[in-house]
């Protein structure tokens, strides 16, 4: 029953948006097929030749352009083998024309049909983000960084969603564990500096932002930072060295 309602939906936003081949054609010179495709058009079109268009289409970037053709598919047959992946790559296609909303709605219910590579956790987290679900996207992320605890985007957002929320504590245990990969990106320091800053723990703040220097001595962000704690611990000299040494550094990567 879940899954009959989850396709239901789909096509519900297929027809929505209306997104049919004909429609989008007619709208947009730019969606016409390649000549190699053009003869599994015609007619009566099946499931997989309208897949392998918004597969070509992808490719392109012509993200509307998969979108219609994903969404034809799915309004042509709800029962086609592998649907689910069909549905995630409706989601996709839709998040990268800014309908977010609608991304994230056919996103989740691919997941719910069981879609279980990294990419969907990874669209899903971001979609979530940028419309400001932050809980939903924390689980997300945690979701990708279950399958790779080293994804760099993961942890970064992440990081950044449980800086937003105040929850500092998570953001020690996230970036402290240990990892295979030694350095942390500027980004992923500046947080757990943070994250330290605020819990009182200033030595170890300036431990991480430190370390974080000397992998991009570049990073005016970073010498801020680490200049700022250096302060409130009253090394006022050390912390105007800091930022000296780096508008040098980055004088020089320019």
């Amino acid at each position: 029953m879940e899954n009959k309602t989850a396709l239901v939906g789909a096509v519900c936003w297929a027809a929505l948006f209306g997104f049919t081949l004909q429609g989008l054609s007619q709208s947009s010179a730019s969606c016409t097929p390649p000549d190699e495709m053009k003869a599994k058009l015609q007619g009566a079109p099946t499931v997989d030749a309208y897949n392998d268009l918004g597969v070509w289409f992808a490719k392109q970037e012509k993200y509307n352009c998969a979108a219609n053709a994903f969404g034809s598919s799915l309004q042509l047959d709800t029962n086609q083998p592998n649907v689910k992946k069909v549905i995630f790559m409706f989601g996709v296609s839709l998040y990268f024309t800014g309908e977010t909303r609608d991304a994230i709605a056919s996103l989740q219910q691919a997941e719910q049909l069981g879609y279980r590579e990294i990419k969907i956790h990874v669209i899903l987290a971001s979609a979530l983000d940028s419309i400001h679900s932050t809980i939903e996207a924390e689980k997300e992320w945690r979701a990708t960084l279950d399958m790779d605890p080293e994804y760099t985007q993961a942890l970064d957002a992440l990081s950044d969603d449980l800086i937003g929320t105040g929850d500092y504590p998570g953001v020690i245990d996230l970036l402290e564990r240990p990892r295979l990969l030694g350095q942390r990106t500027p980004k992923q320091s500046i947080n757990l500096g943070l994250a330290y800053a605020k819990t009182d723990k200033l030595d170890e703040a300036v431990r991480v932002l430190r370390d974080g220097l000397n992998t991009t001595p570049g990073s005016l962000e970073l010498a801020n930072q680490l200049a700022g704690v250096l302060r409130q611990l009253g090394r006022n000299e050390e912390a105007g060295t800091v930022v000296q040494l780096t508008q040098s550094n980055a004088g020089i990567a320019k």
